[in-house]
């Protein structure tokens, strides 16, 4: 029996409703491009500088739930060259308003009229982009402002301010006794020593600009214990006797976390865009991390650690293969790395120098491009995060008050060695040794700062 004609048939068929199918399926293609709005900034010409965190927000939409993926670009003076980038993924028909920060710390950028772009394609390929253009001071063009903070026999605080080394430094006098600063381009936050209290400041004035308290907590002095720049997004991350919050310029609230007893908060540092509080049981004499997804407030688990803690910090990239961001220094585990938001622990290498490690708990930091900086012995330790122990050392003449990081450079207050007096030290990164930036500051200051102030 001859079955080659309805086979014949049969694929005729199949092979016309392939075709059906095709051209209904091309009929049917999403051809309508997704839609963009930038919400800040609003309008074109916008001023920003080097050493400020800039922040695009936009919304994406499209008429379909299958969303798409965003891409946001700092563009060079022609629009074209594209100079560092983000990206992502945003699902249904809104993205709501995203926030993508850029850390403006690139000292090649010079001062230019630059171009903001947003660009999305949504799940069938379609795109849309908008624009604005602004104004960007490089960082030749930008003074580089050192900020001091001091405790007076008389209950009260200085803070001293420096741009130029020929010049007179500014002094502004009779301020609440003050344990820790940190400055956001033309805002200073001053932490107190005997109230969990934030003094917001102008930089430009001393005049106050508003501050914020939280009158539960209580314990030892100081109640505010340490003061950072909340990384995310422009403000202040405090970190105070019952807990941690963040800060607006302003003063106003943002985010908000606390401390149970027999605990303690000893600092806090941001490892992307998870939060990690340190806290101390001082009774037992262990330390233990805490952390929370700083978007969603999702808590990650809470840390035990296994031994003393004597320093932690973050770094963008590192050598090694384990995961993680944050790195913790102990004199028994040495280097340490750890993924907070699961809670794995990767023991890396020994450190680097000899000696004690330092005591103070602000003399611990993370550089960006992977490298941890810590005091031992008689020496700044600059050790690169990887499996292997290498890096940089330095002598130190006198003790080391506080480490902090400044525009290009890791920044660190010690004792002159004479002890009648401190100094100011920054070690530039991918540099080879330090450089000496301020001389004959008292004897009194606590703390130091280092901002670019245009």
């Amino acid at each position: 029996m001859n079955n080659s004609k309805p086979r014949l048939q049969l694929l005729q068929w199949l092979a016309f409703l392939s075709v059906v199918l095709t051209l209904a399926s091309c009929l049917n293609r999403d051809k309508t491009p997704p839609a963009v709005t930038i919400t800040y900034p609003l309008y074109d010409g916008s001023d920003v500088s080097f050493g400020e965190v800039f922040f695009a927000q936009f919304i994406a939409e499209d008429d379909r739930e299958d969303g798409g993926i965003w891409r946001v670009e700092l563009r060079s003076e022609n629009g074209v060259n594209v100079l560092t980038s983000q990206a992502g993924l945003w699902q249904g028909r809104s993205s709501d308003t995203l926030v993508v920060p850029f850390l403006l710390n690139a000292p090649q950028w010079s001062t230019s009229n630059m171009t903001l772009a947003v660009v999305v394609d949504d799940a069938a390929g379609n795109r849309a982009a908008a624009f604005k253009d602004f104004d960007y001071t490089g960082s030749d063009d930008v003074p580089e402002t050192t900020v001091a903070l001091t405790q007076e026999s008389d209950g009260t605080s200085h803070i001293i301010m420096r741009s130029n080394p020929s010049e007179s430094p500014d002094v502004f006098e009779g301020l609440p006794l003050g344990s820790s600063l940190a400055i956001h381009q033309n805002t200073i936050a001053l932490g107190h020593v005997q109230e969990a209290t934030v003094t917001l400041l102008d930089a430009l004035t001393g005049q106050p600009l508003g501050s914020w308290t939280d009158p539960t907590s209580g314990g030892a002095e100081p109640l505010i214990r340490r003061m950072h720049l909340l990384k995310p997004q422009a403000g202040f991350l405090v970190v105070h006797a019952g807990g941690l919050v963040a800060l607006s310029e302003s003063g106003q609230l943002l985010f908000e976390r606390f401390t149970e007893a027999p605990w303690n908060p000893v600092d806090a540092v941001f490892s992307g865009n998870q939060l990690v509080l340190w806290e101390r049981n001082e009774a037992t004499e262990s330390d233990r991390l805490r952390s929370w997804n700083y978007t969603t407030g999702a808590a990650g688990p809470i840390m035990a650690l296994p031994s003393a803690l004597h320093g932690f910090g973050a770094v963008d990239a590192h050598s090694s293969a384990a995961p993680g961001g944050l790195f913790l220094i102990s004199a028994s585990q040495g280097l340490t790395l750890c993924e907070p938001s699961t809670g794995q622990l990767d023991d890396l290498c020994p450190l680097i120098g000899a000696g004690s490690l330092s005591d103070g708990f602000g003399t611990t930091i993370g550089e960006p491009d992977g490298r941890a900086v810590f005091i031992r012995g008689n020496t700044v330790c600059n050790q690169l995060v990887g499996d292997l122990a290498s890096g940089s050392q330095w002598p130190l003449s006198g003790a080391v008050q506080c480490v902090r990081p400044g525009p290009e450079s890791t920044v660190w207050l010690t004792s002159s060695n004479s002890g009648s007096s401190h100094e100011v030290w920054g070690w530039p990164f991918a540099s080879d040794s330090p450089t000496l930036l301020w001389e004959g500051l008292p004897a009194n200051t606590v703390d130091v700062g280092f901002v670019m102030i245009p």
